[in-house]
């Protein structure tokens, strides 16, 4: 295996195995809502539970899974969104 600026690449026969992290912001609202945190989890969970569903994304990638998953809020061009971070991990595979 290779370390390659964050992604994992390893040679597998004459193919190329790469893993891409990559961060999935969820925003729900601009305005804080009363019970924030039970809505927040329940949309991320909805996030998780689709791509879970289907972990080749039809077919755009070997696998797909989900590696943090952090509520919170989130600030974007002087907004403070509600929301959260799921990170997710696809294993992509080349062959020449």
């Amino acid at each position: 295996t290779l370390d390659c600026g964050g992604r994992t690449l390893a040679v597998m026969g004459s193919g190329l195995d790469v893993a891409v992290r990559m961060n999935l912001l969820v925003l729900v609202r601009e305005s804080a809502p009363a019970d924030w945190f039970d809505g927040i989890i329940d949309v991320m969970g909805d996030v998780v539970d689709a791509i879970l569903a289907n972990r080749t994304l039809s077919g755009a990638v070997q696998d797909i899974y989900p590696t943090n998953f952090a509520p919170g809020s989130i600030s974007y061009r002087s907004k403070t969104f509600y929301g959260g971070q799921v990170t997710l991990e696809a294993v992509l595979y080349f062959e020449p």
